[in-house]
Parts: C-alpha cells; structure tokens; sequence
C-alpha cells in the first residue's frame, strides 16, 4: 500500500484511505468485516465524524484489539460553542474505544472570521494541549473559506470536495496548501456517489501525490475495486479526460453532491437525493428506483413551498426548487418509458 506524508502533521498514511460514512448503512458485524479487510489490505486511514450516526461505534468495534498505534482515527466535530465540542470530544473518544484522536477536524464552520477566538476552536486547542487529539483540520465545501483557512496557519489539515468535476482553481488550491505544508485530504471523491465505479475517480487523483482521497466505502466489491487500482496504478489519459468530459456534460453545472447541508427541508423532501435522482434511474436499468417509497418521495417535492432555505444553507448555492422540479419531471420522463418497455 502506497503512503503519504498528511502535510505537517507528519502522519504517514494509505494513499487509500476509508470514508465511513456508508458504514451507517451495514450491521456491525458487516462494517467491522469490511473495516478489517481494509486494514488487513493496508489501509490504515479511516474517516468519520461525530454526527454520522453509528459510524465511529462501528470503527471502535472493529479495532477492538488492536494495537492503536497502528491505525489513524480522524473524526469531525460540527459544533456551536467550547461546550459543545468538548462533549463531542468526549463522546467520540468513548465510541471509537480510544484516549486520543490522530486528526480533529471542525466539522464545515460557516464563518472563519476571527476563529481563533470562536469557542470550538479554542476546544480544539484546549484538546491538543490536553493529549486527546493530536492534529487539527478543518473541513469546507466553500472555496473561499477553504482559503482562508489555509493561509490562516491555524490548520494542520483540509478536506474538500475534490474529484473529476473539480474545477482549475479546486486544484490549483490543493497546490497553495502543499506549498503551506497543508495535508490535502479528498471529499466526494466519487462525486457523492455519482460514478458508477472507481476505476476514472482513482486515476483523476492518482495524479496529485499530495491529495488523500477518501473513498466512502459500503460494499466489499468496491472495497476490492480500490485495491486493485492501488496495485494496478493505471495512469491517467487523455482518453480518460474525453470520458470525465462526457461526465460533466451529463451532470452540468448544477451538480449536486449530496452533502446534505441543505437540511432539513420543511416540506420532507429529501434533498440530497431528489436533486439527483434522475441520474440514479439512469444507472440502474432494472427499474428498481421506480419502487414505491420512491414513487412517494419524488410527489412529495410537490409540497416546496419555494423557503429558498436550502439556497441559502447550499455550499454550491444551488437552486433547489428549481432543479428538484426538473429532477421530478425527468423522473417521470423515465418512468413512463421503462413502463411502456422503451
């Protein structure tokens, strides 16, 4: 397995690294299999965040046992004040069935403005000094912020949606932070599940040493995919570009990618999913998304009431209203066809 230096934290971790946010999704025995295959294999970066339900309960279990020198933990906090944090802090530690946290990153802030003197970094700090987290990251969906942060000093570490749909400037960021000794950590790697496999993601940034993908893993099979690019490092092409071309016309500029900022709705849409769910019957040509859960989720964007909340708490800026009414129509659209056997 390929390793990496993480910026100036010094860590040296799997060019491979485990997004465990899908976890959620499995049994405990089922993630801690997977979560054991992945180290077994060598990966031994695992991601998480104190608000991804039973994510890092199901990390604790399955490294019961084993050595923690070993493995490196980076978990997020999405807090509001000192208080707060401090007792995620504390709650995170008692599910991952640990006494210290390699990485501690402050979960997506909206202003970092003064931020050394906003309570959850000073937290962060009392944390540190403390022994019970060792590094500090910040994570961002907003290219501004993202700046701000890096040229700040006060960030040893920045995850930031990065993938075949980044743009120059995304990349060109990723630069500035090696030359600040940033360790550059890849969100969204598969533009929030949109490929339908690895194989384009993992070449895209496989060119750049300095970016740690973390790959959201659920299933073994995707897993095993990972591990042979690793083994295969098949380089990027120009042939490869023409294809993440076709990629971009198809999701266009108004892509969403599921982050799910824009919640809660006050309608009971959900959001991360309806802004794309075109796409996910496009991928799947049995039909199965015409399902009738999903049947009832897609009218009940019928109910917007047009808040325009989402736009605001939209990373992206995107408008929702507008394009979930475009995803419902296109739903249709498809269903209509698979009904008539087109």
């Amino acid at each position: 397995m390929e390793k990496t230096r993480l910026g100036r934290t010094g860590l040296m971790v799997s060019r491979i690294a485990m997004g465990c946010i899908p976890i959620q999704r499995r049994t405990m025995a089922d993630a801690a299999a997977l979560i054991r295959r992945a180290f077994e294999a060598g990966v031994d970066f695992f991601d998480t965040a104190h608000v991804y339900g039973d994510s890092e309960a199901k990390l604790g279990s399955a490294f019961a046992g084993v050595p923690r020198g070993r493995i490196i933990l980076a978990t997020k906090a999405m807090a509001d004040s000192r208080e707060n944090c401090l007792e995620q802090l504390e709650e995170s530690l008692r599910r991952l069935r640990t006494d210290y946290i390699d990485l501690y990153q402050w979960h997506n802030p909206a202003n970092l403005d003064n931020f050394q003197e906003n309570g959850v970094y000073q937290a962060m700090q009392e944390a540190k000094k403390a022994g019970k987290i060792r590094f500090i990251g910040v994570t961002n969906h907003h290219l501004g912020r993202a700046r701000q942060a890096i040229e700040s000093g006060g960030f040893d570490t920045l995850p930031f949606p990065l993938s075949v749909l980044s743009s120059r400037e995304e990349i060109d960021m990723t630069f500035r932070c090696r030359d600040l000794d940033v360790g550059v950590i890849a969100m969204k790697a598969m533009c929030g599940g949109m490929l339908p496999d690895g194989r384009l993601a993992f070449s895209f940034l496989n060119q750049y040493p300095h970016i740690v993908p973390i790959w959201g893993l659920e299933k073994t099979e995707e897993l095993e995919q990972f591990l042979s690019l690793a083994e295969k490092r098949e380089p990027f092409t120009s042939a490869m570009q023409e294809e993440i071309e076709k990629v971009r016309q198809e999701l266009g500029d108004e892509f969403c990618r599921g982050c799910g900022y824009c919640l809660p709705c006050q309608a009971g849409i959900d959001l991360p999913i309806m802004m794309r769910i075109s796409y996910f019957v496009k991928r799947n040509v049995e039909g199965s998304q015409f399902n009738e859960a999903r049947l009832k989720q897609v009218a009940r964007i019928g109910d917007c009431v047009n808040c325009r909340d989402c736009v605001q708490r939209c990373p992206y800026h995107l408008e929702a209203p507008r394009i979930l009414r475009r995803q419902r129509d296109e739903f249709n659209r498809l269903r209509q066809e698979f009904l008539a056997g087109i």
